[in-house]
């Protein structure tokens, strides 16, 4: 059989060949003696190889990938894997076929003549020059991204995402939430192309907690579980059992709100009633590897009213400042916030021995940061805006730019909020009057306390 030599792959069984010849394209299986090193080829991989090759021939490309995949199981060798970069270069999937050359080339290269490694590489610099890449950012976080449909594995999200050049179905699903797609079209000029899926949630968190690893718990009167209970249930009203077989029963009826978790105890969480107890089995064992389900989402507005104290850099006295700040959570870790502050301090006149009232009205706004968790949080708020500054006689320095960072603890009891904070203030100068001077940035850094309540 003559040897055609290759415009992309060059591949034989002891390297199954995959060939360019002109424009036409095909994958070809030429027996060849392996050498004395390597142990003979398996007829299973024969047999794979051969039905591989024939599919690619009937253009039943996705189905030639299956065969070659169960070679490269049967015998891991550069061979399947070029003629696997060929079908999926044949479908227009270039970051699969890219990934199966980087293979070929880095675990298998080695077996691998000049020619047919220096076309693999060719091939793969010609490709990744065809490739565009979307940054996606779903909510959920613990959402499946799907690509054109397939699921993806976690780590897709940890940098670009590379796909070809066209239109895609990019969409993400997740437990207890309707499932999100988006047609997105991508161009290999597209390095960084944002991507956002929000899902909506459709069904509510129960977290059931009975303190007792014994009692058992049943939902809508059927067992779940034992001790402690955790899932997803459609909004509505629910009926929460948990009992002892030979012990005290508590019922709780719930309001279960779409995307909001609720927490329920004995006597608490809900609206108790009165059942007859009808018997109920002990709960069936739980499974031996449930998927955990996506945190619930924690949204909606707050509002807190604030107070404390302050020293400005250069001046020998603390001021003082009390405020309010109004926000809405997008998620459990991101809000944004508005804010107004009043702040007074004594500072220095152009006599060094006067001390002057100084006065500032700051309105302004910012991003407010949060750790996850649900009693106890770290929170950090960065952001701006205009002050407006006066003097105790009347006269005015005028307005003036600032930069505001919070950094704190909060403590979150059934929505109401808590809180510590330390704050540091950039005034970014501002006109002077003929006793004060504010041209230049003045930092501004105390601590004070927060209480307010949330919606979420």
């Amino acid at each position: 059989m003559a040897r055609h030599r290759p415009a992309l792959l060059v591949a034989t069984l002891a390297a199954a060949t995959i060939a360019t010849l002109g424009s036409a394209t095909r994958a070809r299986a030429e027996d060849k003696p392996a050498p004395a090193a390597e142990a003979p080829l398996s007829d299973t991989y024969k047999r794979h190889m051969s039905n591989g090759v024939k599919l690619f021939n009937d253009h039943n490309y996705a189905a030639a990938v299956v065969e070659f995949e169960a070679a490269y199981a049967e015998r891991p060798r550069a061979s399947p894997l070029l003629n696997i970069a060929l079908c999926y270069k044949s479908l227009f999937n270039y970051p699969k076929a890219i990934a199966a050359l980087e293979l070929a080339l880095s675990k298998h290269g080695d077996t691998l003549d000049a020619p047919d490694r220096q076309a693999a590489e060719q091939a793969v610099a010609e490709m990744k020059t065809l490739i565009g890449y979307v940054v996606v950012s779903l909510d959920p976080p613990g959402a499946t991204l799907l690509v054109d449909g397939e699921p993806q594995p976690p780590e897709a999200l940890d940098k670009p995402l590379p796909l070809g050049p066209g239109r895609h179905r990019i969409g993400a699903r997740a437990e207890g939430y309707a499932s999100a797609e988006q047609i997105v079209t991508v161009t290999s000029a597209d390095k960084s192309k944002p991507v956002r899926i929000a899902l909506v949630a459709e069904k509510g968190w129960v977290v059931v907690k009975t303190d007792d690893p014994e009692m058992i718990i049943a939902i809508d009167k059927q067992p779940m579980g034992q001790g402690e209970w955790t899932g997803l249930l459609a909004p509505g009203t629910h009926i929460v059992q948990m009992y002892r077989p030979d012990g005290p029963e508590h019922t709780e009826q719930v309001l279960v709100v779409a995307g909001k978790a609720i927490e329920v105890r004995p006597n608490k969480g809900g609206v108790p009633i009165e059942l007859p107890r009808t018997g109920l089995p002990p709960p069936p064992p739980p499974p031996p590897s449930a998927k955990p389900l996506p945190e619930p989402p924690t949204r909606g507005a707050y509002a807190q009213a604030t107070g404390g104290f302050f020293w400005m850099l250069n001046e020998e006295n603390a001021g003082g400042t009390a405020g309010a700040r109004i926000g809405y959570r997008l998620s459990t870790r991101v809000g944004l916030e508005l804010m107004f502050d009043y702040a007074n301090i004594k500072v220095e006149s152009a006599v060094p021995t006067v001390k002057v009232p100084l006065s500032s009205a700051r309105f302004g706004g910012g991003f407010r940061l949060m750790s996850a968790g649900r009693r106890v949080r770290f929170v950090a708020t960065i952001g701006g805006g205009f002050a407006y500054n006066w003097l105790a006689g009347g006269k005015s320095p005028g307005g003036t730019a600032f930069a505001n960072l919070d950094t704190g603890l909060e403590l979150d009891f059934g929505g109401v909020l808590l809180g510590l904070a330390a704050q540091q203030t950039l005034l970014l100068g501002g006109a002077d009057t003929v006793d004060i001077e504010l041209k230049d940035p003045r930092v501004l850094f105390g601590g004070g306390a927060r209480i307010g309540f949330g919606t979420w």
